[in-house]
């Protein structure tokens, strides 16, 4: 456990005292969860920290880190720098886990050239920590999570690295609280590619169901594909999903059908994830239906046990509610709405049945209750 409060005054100081070369004992630095945002300008991921070889916290001095510098670079399209049109890093921020860390930020300046040349982004990430526990052993400890936002779309294909320590000043390293042991060696992932390679995505109307169809055009660790739809662009559910070739070099082909549009807009998008729980969404399509005749109650007077019929997905049905003449609900469905429901208990009279859809649609169809 660290025993310091000054943690600028060490931060500042490190800048300033030369170092030795890099000691055995290692920190191993993964990122995951990697998200790409649909329109490929945002890029979040979790930093986790894990004990590598020879990491040993017997000893305060020895392996128990109070600062940790981890440089890394990303890929990028498109025209280099000074190029106004190059693709640059807009802004970069850390959400850190105060379990773990005191402090923390996300800087885009840094000393040095990106390793990959001019097509690379540099980033380093900046960690303090007091008074806070070492690192777990196994999965080791979350230390909190990365956006950056970048002033273009940048590629699903293009790639993330850690900056592994040579010794440098331009390295990812650690160092703890004796200066004279030196800067420590961080072991990244190098070179992770973002999510599936995506090359199109294309929807079309065949009468009355939906196709869609997408290629990509390398994989590399892929798990499967989430095709979601929404009514309304904004609250998206599960359609299907399918397996993905999960390790792939050449262009890979991809069809699905929607047997049961939603009546008027259907807002399709994939959600490609990687068997490390990494995903990434696609472009929204949109593909619009004639609005259905709704659904038919029957029978209708009824005594017994109401009735709801229609060509159209029951699945879109998210709730049925029963209100009478004066306006009070007195039945409402369940989480998962059934088709049928049991009146027998209300009084005769007047009703009102309101079927709300998914997509935030709903119809009021007026019910007599006899007996």
């Amino acid at each position: 456990m660290i025993r310091t409060s000054k943690k600028w005054f060490i931060f500042l100081t490190l800048i300033c005292i030369s170092f030795s070369q890099a000691v055995g004992q290692v920190v191993k630095i993964t990122y995951e969860k990697r998200i790409l945002s649909t329109d490929q300008k945002t890029f979040t991921f979790d930093v986790r920290a894990t004990k590598g070889t020879g990491y040993d916290v017997s000893n305060q001095n020895n392996s128990n880190w109070q600062f940790m510098n981890i440089r890394s670079d990303v890929e990028v399209p498109g025209p280099v720098p000074p190029d106004p049109a190059a693709i640059t890093i807009t802004s970069a921020t850390i959400a850190i886990n105060p379990a773990f860390l005191s402090d923390g930020a996300v800087n885009t300046s840094i000393p040095g050239s990106p390793l990959g040349g001019p097509t690379w982004r540099e980033f380093s990430i900046d960690l303090i920590r007091d008074n806070q526990p070492d690192i777990p052993d196994g999965t080791g400890a979350l230390i909190g999570t990365v956006t950056l936002t970048f002033s273009g779309p940048v590629l699903s294909s293009n790639k993330v690295s850690i900056r592994p320590f040579d010794g440098t000043t331009f390295r990812a390293f650690w160092t703890n609280l004796d200066f004279n042991a030196g800067r420590r060696p961080i072991e990244g992932t190098f070179n992770q590619v973002l999510p599936v390679s995506l090359i199109d995505f294309s929807t079309a109307r065949e009468g009355s169901i939906a196709t869609l169809s997408w290629s990509t055009s390398e994989e590399s660790n892929s798990d499967y594909f989430e095709i979601q739809r929404s009514g309304d662009g904004k609250d998206w559910g599960k359609l299907k999903s399918l397996p993905a070739k999960g390790e792939s070099v050449v262009e890979a082909h991809y069809s699905a059908v929607d047997d049961s549009p939603l009546g008027g807009n259907n807002f399709y998008r994939l959600k490609m994830v990687d068997k490390d729980g990494t995903f990434a969404f696609s472009q929204i399509r949109n593909l619009k239906f004639e609005q259905k005749e709704g659904f038919t109650l029957f029978p209708n007077p009824v005594s017994d046990k109401l009735n709801f019929k229609s060509e159209e997905d029951w699945k879109n049905v998210s709730s049925v509610k029963i209100y009478n003449a004066q306006g009070v609900e007195v039945y409402t469905s369940p989480l998962v709405p059934e088709k049928e429901v049991n009146v027998k208990s209300l009084p005769a009279g007047l009703y009102v049945a309101k079927l709300s859809k998914r997509n935030g649609q709903y119809k009021a169809y007026r019910i007599t209750i006899a007996r």
